[in-house]
């Protein structure tokens, strides 16, 4: 649990405050997405405790913080959501739902208004969720998607692709090079 916190905040200072250090991890800490994410850490932890008063009685206070963080940021992750290392949420406000579902390392959420269907089956890795996004009918994000401002994802999306518009349209797969960045698998 604690390794995972560790790399949300790295990816967070890295992604929001354009850096590493003291300062950025304070700075941070005031981030109402990254207030989200370790709320949600906290109450993943709290969930598998052995000893079971001791985890009833934390579950009941992680409901309340819960609670007020999603009311007062507008960001609610279920807490039986299977969330790997390195989420950032870069929004300041609210609108972003991610479902009890199995959701990769290092996802990014780029803005509010993104509202994932209690039936979304996975999320895959490096994956960047721009504002607006829409997931229904039971669908599956690969590995390394983009989906832009405002997509609806009505289909399964394969690895290293970019979904665009409503309906969402693929386009790709593209294939990561060495410098990260998405180019079409044609290409030389």
């Amino acid at each position: 649990m604690f390794e995972n916190v560790r790399r949300d905040v790295f990816r967070a200072c890295v992604k929001n405050q354009g850096g590493y250090s003291a300062g950025a991890v304070v700075r941070e800490l005031f981030n109402p997405g990254t207030q989200a994410v370790l709320v949600y850490r906290m109450g993943s932890w709290f969930g598998r405790l052995r000893f079971a008063p001791l985890r009833v009685v934390l579950r009941g206070l992680h409901f309340l913080v819960q609670y007020v963080v999603a009311w007062r940021v507008g960001i609610f992750l279920h807490p039986k959501a299977e969330i790997g290392p390195g989420l950032v949420i870069h929004t300041w406000g609210g609108g972003v739902f991610l479902p009890r579902t199995r959701i990769g390392r290092d996802l990014t959420v780029v803005g509010g208004g993104v509202l994932m269907d209690f039936e979304t089956r996975e999320i895959g890795d490096e994956v960047v969720i721009g504002a607006g996004t829409k997931v229904i009918n039971k669908a599956r994000i690969g590995h390394r998607v983009h989906t832009g401002p405002n997509s609806v994802v009505q289909s399964d999306v394969p690895d290293d692709c970019l979904v665009f518009g409503n309906p969402g349209r693929i386009f790709g797969p593209f294939r990561n090079r060495s410098s990260r960045a998405l180019t079409p698998s044609g290409a030389k």
